[in-house]
């Protein structure tokens, strides 16, 4: 078995790789890197039934892969380019051999993926980071997990200004629903879940934009979305309302959290 590890800022993901497909898979939450990769080679092992023996090859990435070493627990090591890595495993769990995969984590991270090959094209500070940050400045919501449910019961148009508040007709394609300023009603008195949809709503229409943006310039049908962010329920619907307005499908695969740990594992000869 191949392992890919992504050491992320807070979450760390590994899979197993067998003739090709994922087999195996698991996360572990560590603020240190090395303790974070330990663990959840330890946590991996459990949960597949496998030894240390059964492991054949070992792959990291991620920004926490910068402080491991060549080897980890007797493992060899193999450093693999975050962007690869993404590539790869975007295309592997969406099932096309060419797309532009949108990885949004603590920032997004854009990657034109063709075949073997990824290039990255740009990305943003915009991400999960963002969604934790003010989370927890404005709604005082302090954990993913509660964000994202409070996000799932809040109302944007308590904080989101429409082209239907400042007009009286459509404005061009752009229908009276659509977002004209993102936080915009403020005097309104949101509620704190109205502010973590407004949250989610702000980035994903950012990622959104960005990616289309992207697309059109490298010239890819297929937008795959990827990275532990995209577990919020809210974040596919947001990204769908997008089709009407610019006839863009994003595509977010299964174990999408898993995408950037799989191309590592992919990317060992």
């Amino acid at each position: 078995m191949r392992v890919g590890i992504d050491i992320g800022g807070t979450t760390t993901k590994i899979v197993g790789v067998e003739d090709g497909e994922m087999v195996a898979w698991t996360s572990v939450r560590a603020s240190d890197p090395v303790a974070s990769a330990a663990g959840a080679i330890g946590k991996f092992l459990s949960v597949s039934g496998k030894t240390m023996r059964d492991l054949d090859r070992l792959a990291v990435t991620g920004v926490g892969s910068t402080f491991i070493e060549d080897c980890i627990l007797g493992l060899e090591v193999t450093h693999v380019e975050e962007f690869k890595a993404i590539g790869l495993g975007g295309l592997k769990l969406a099932g096309v051999d060419k797309a532009l995969v949108v990885s949004v984590g603590t920032g997004t991270a854009i990657v034109h993926a063709e075949g073997s090959d990824a290039r990255h094209v740009g990305g943003s500070g915009v991400g999960g980071g963002t969604i934790l940050g003010l989370g927890k400045a404005l709604a005082g919501i302090t954990d993913f997990e509660s964000l994202s449910l409070a996000a799932s019961e809040g109302d944007v148009k308590a904080v989101d200004l429409t082209i239907g508040d400042i007009a009286s007709i459509a404005v061009g394609t752009l229908p009276l629903d659509a977002t004209a300023s993102n936080f915009g009603r403020l005097a309104d008195r949101p509620r704190p879940e109205d502010y973590a949809a407004g949250i989610v709503n702000m980035v994903f229409q950012t990622v959104g934009m960005l990616s289309i943006f992207a697309a059109r310039a490298t010239n890819d049908a297929t937008i795959v979305v990827v990275g532990n962010t995209m577990q919020i329920p809210m974040a596919k619907h947001v990204l769908d309302t997008l089709y009407p307005l610019y006839g863009v499908t994003f595509t977010v695969p299964e174990l999408a959290q898993y995408a950037t740990a799989l191309g590592a594992a992919l990317a060992l000869h």
